[in-house]
């Protein structure tokens, strides 16, 4: 039997097909309450399948530990290990027989698990987060262990150049750059966690997320017998000067013996919080230029110049401070043209429009990045917890595919505009001080200073001096030399002639 299509014309492949309008997204709407306490619940009924996830967040201030810098790393390492009525070989059986997942840190905490066991889950939970115990077996290994990852940090540039950033873009005297060192971490005590325990962790600065197979009654019936009779209690707050972007373009390096390889960091702070109203507009706009293979700044520095394995860039919105980033391991040879490149490109978003092509790749990521993460409970909450914290529009998430849909390259290069600054941004390499010197072309004022890893200033490159300056400046001097000569030379002349007559 044959079949033949009427009309059929053959397919030009150089046509991209046309996306369909984006819909809005069916995300179910969380259903909230709050105890006596304070402690706001949000509960997202999902009941597809047999499965619960309970999720802690703490508004906790973040604040300067000075001489005990690292409290909140130890305090999440040793938390959750045990509990007044569990060691910790028994708590750990009693999350393994249910068959669920946990963890408890300074600002958060999950469980997870089969529906079956909610009981024994919040039950568990409840314990871990009201009952720790901070046991000197679990705190001395958390000690070693950080001790052990700052040993490990100053032998990896990498690591060293993350740290050395941060402390660069934010000052010595704000908590996102304050240092944890070897003797900050030998000055806390096991008493120190159990006050930033009794300081932070309490129901009125809490928010617990319930998503999956429950009903709203059983959620307050649960939260009500667990929860209820957690005492609240005031909790502190902290507020430090808002760290800026330097007013010229600066170059730090750090040095680092018998590298071959220089770790090379572009950055600056961004007054810039979560879901912002240019959010979209600047989150498309950072994958353009370098949010991965199909960026501008792999596509340079990799594919064309074959500088690196891979350049990308990060751009952080935070409550209290974000940052822009562009990072790169490059030949310690090409280190200046690396920078040289990056800088380029960060200049040439500014400048010029992207291209629809451009555009129109970094929205379908963003698409089915956004779908995928819908399978996860954890985005739920996120979502649930985003609405009420940043008082988002309730159908904020819901109608997330059509505001990236309504991105224009012209938002896109409005965005860079805004948030691209290569000209005031901190330009940090770790690597083999002999190449230094050929950064000081990208420091506006023509320095580079050298630091240590904890970012402490050891010394200062000047500017290249101008030889030809100089040499102009020699050349007058002599003519001037010369001139004189001859006056002079003119003058006895004609002393010596007045004299014969």
């Amino acid at each position: 039997m044959n079949f033949t299509i009427a009309n059929s014309q053959p397919l030009d492949r150089s046509i991209q097909p046309k996306a369909a309008p984006a819909n809005e997204i069916k995300i179910k709407d969380a259903q909230t309450f709050t105890l006596d306490n304070g402690l706001k619940v949000f509960v997202v009924e999902d009941h597809k399948l047999p499965q619960l996830y309970y999720s802690f967040r703490f508004d906790i201030d973040d604040k300067i530990y000075g001489e005990k810098a690292g409290v909140t790393e130890i305090f999440s390492k040793v938390a959750g290990t045990a509990t007044t009525t569990m060691t910790k070989d028994e708590l750990n059986r009693a999350f393994d027989l249910i068959g669920a997942a946990f963890a408890f840190t300074n600002k958060n905490g999950y469980v997870s698990g089969l529906t079956k066991y909610h009981g024994k889950m919040i039950e568990l939970f409840a314990d871990v987060i009201l009952n720790p115990v901070f046991t000197d077996e679990e705190f001395d290994l958390a000690k070693s262990q950080t001790i052990s990852e700052l040993d490990y940090i100053s032998a990896d540039a990498k690591q060293m150049v993350q740290i050395v950033a941060q402390i660069l873009m934010n000052g010595k005297n704000h908590p996102h750059g304050e240092m944890m060192t070897r003797e900050s971490i030998e000055n806390i005590t096991v008493a120190d966690l159990e006050e930033y325990y009794n300081t932070f962790i309490a129901p009125n600065a809490a928010r617990l997320v319930i998503v999956g197979d429950i009903t709203l009654a059983q959620a307050k019936a649960d939260t009500e017998k667990y929860f209820g009779k957690w005492k609240k209690r005031e909790v502190p707050k902290f507020e430090y000067e808002t760290p800026k972007f330097p007013e010229i373009s600066r170059v730090a390096f750090v040095h680092k013996e018998g590298a071959v390889q220089s770790e090379v960091k572009i950055c600056y702070p961004l007054d810039r919080k979560p879901y912002g109203g240019d959010s979209f507009e600047t989150n498309i706009m950072a994958q353009i230029l370098g949010g991965g293979a199909s960026g501008r700044l792999f596509q340079n520095l990799r594919e064309k110049h074959g500088y690196t394995y891979g350049c990308y860039n990060t751009l952080q919105d935070d409550d209290v401070i974000g940052f822009y980033s562009a990072h790169a391991s490059v030949r310690g040879e090409i280190t200046d043209s690396a920078v040289q490149q990056i800088l380029f490109e960060m200049n040439r978003i500014v400048d010029s429009t992207v291209t629809q092509k451009d555009l129109d790749g970094a929205k379908a990521f963003f698409m089915g990045d956004f779908g995928r993460s819908l399978q996860r409970s954890s985005t739920l909450a996120n979502f649930a917890i985003a609405l009420e914290k940043y008082d988002l529009p309730a159908d904020f998430f819901k109608n997330y595919l059509k505001k990236i849909d309504a991105v224009t390259v012209e938002g896109v290069q409005w965005a860079a505009k805004k948030y691209i600054l290569p000209q005031n941004a901190w330009i940090v390499v770790v690597g083999d001080k002999k190449y230094a010197a050929s950064l000081k072309q990208f420091a506006t004022d023509g320095k580079v200073e050298i630091y240590d890893m904890y970012a402490n200033l050891i010394e200062t490159l000047g500017p290249s001096r101008d030889y030809s300056t100089y040499l102009l400046g020699a050349v007058l001097v002599v003519l001037l030399g010369t001139f004189i000569l001859l006056q002079r030379s003119t003058a006895k002349r004609r002393k010596a002639l007045k004299n014969r007559m």
